[in-house]
């Protein structure tokens, strides 16, 4: 069955709508090409992207402050000045639990000066996960991978609190880097914080929503095969794309609930699935049924013409056979021909009358 019906364009909201609640649009929508469905794809993965940003950004705030709290409650007093930290400490400082993800340990080491001392540190402080170090001169963000170095990114304390700050910083003691981390000098921070992310997150969401939407469309053209329907594949990919609507919404529900709470559903990614392909099924059962109908019409339509040639036979068979006549000018001018013949014979008379 080929969905060739073109129609006007619809837009991205009533397609969300008509996603959720109209089946029979499917198809409508399915014909406005791969294109469109692609589109309404990153705009969908947007606003997901969206949702995660914003939940990244108000964990990544809550890590700030929660390291803010730790920094005044265990770490001694320090300075910084001319981009080397002065600590009134006798051995490193070693922070296992890290409340943001992205940081396995931070450990705390401003007795290392050297280059050579500070890399043999890191060999011997080594573990799987990212690490970050703050020796006196600099920091260091490590990332080891089953047990093999993955990536070492070294920066100054100038680079490092200007790019994540914006401000070319010369000087703070503990008190005024807790009141900074408090206030709203980490704005900048956070701006770029949300911008990286969001974009990230868009690239892993619109890959992630196509490879979904594939997979949905390989059990869709499974089960045309099954129910004997013929639908072109590219038709069933745009129509899984518009089947994962709910599932995303309700995953952009899901999202917003977990930044304010611990809340987990189990195999959330399988209902994520099935919720899809139930729509999708149900779009190409009600397709099959169309053709049904169609069908169910066309033969009946068959059947009428049939009845009406057999009656038009049988009407002729009954008729008697009727002589071919000539054509009408020659019946007219045999017409002229014995008006005149008349007028003659009537000529002929009345001069015998009077004779």
């Amino acid at each position: 069955m080929k969905i060739n019906q073109k129609i006007v364009n619809i837009g991205f909201f009533k397609k969300v709508w008509y996603s959720i609640t109209k089946f029979e649009k499917y198809p409508e929508m399915a014909t406005e090409g791969f294109g469109r469905a692609l589109k309404y794809l990153i705009i969908l993965s947007a606003f997901v992207t969206l949702c995660m940003t914003i939940g990244s950004t108000i964990s990544m705030k809550n890590v700030v402050f929660q390291l803010a709290d730790y920094v005044q409650n265990n770490i001694p007093e320090f300075t910084y000045e001319d981009g080397n930290i002065q600590m009134d400490v006798t051995e490193p400082i070693f922070i296992e639990e890290v409340a943001y993800d992205g940081i396995d340990r931070i450990i705390i080491n401003p007795l290392i000066e050297d280059k050579e001392e500070k890399v043999l540190f890191r060999e011997q402080n080594s573990q799987n996960g990212i690490t970050i170090f703050f020796f006196k001169n600099q920091i260091v963000i490590q990332t080891v991978t089953d047990d093999i170095e993955a990536s070492v990114s070294p920066y100054t304390y100038q680079d490092f609190i200007k790019s994540y700050t914006g401000e070319d910083i010369k000087s703070f003691n503990k008190a005024q880097l807790v009141e900074f981390m408090r206030g709203s000098g980490m704005n900048s921070f956070y701006i770029n914080y949300s911008v990286s992310a969001f974009l990230t997150f868009l690239v892993a969401e619109i890959i992630v929503m196509a490879i979904n939407a594939l997979e949905i469309a390989v059990f869709g053209w499974l089960t045309t095969v099954i129910t004997r329907i013929k639908i072109r594949f590219v038709a069933i990919y745009n129509m899984s794309v518009y089947a994962l609507t709910l599932p995303t919404i309700l995953n952009m529900i899901y999202i917003t609930i977990n930044i304010f709470t611990t809340f987990i559903i189990s195999y959330f990614q399988v209902a994520y699935i099935t919720i899809a392909y139930v729509y999708l099924v149900t779009v190409i059962f009600l397709l099959k049924d169309d053709l049904i109908k169609r069908l169910q019409e066309v033969e009946k339509i068959k059947k009428e013409q049939e009845k009406v040639r057999q009656e038009i036979k049988e009407q002729e068979e009954k008729e008697p056979t009727v002589e071919p006549r000539e054509p009408v000018e020659k019946d007219r001018k045999e017409d002229n021909e014995d008006k005149k013949e008349k007028k003659d014979n009537n000529g002929e008379e009345t001069n015998g009358s009077e004779a």
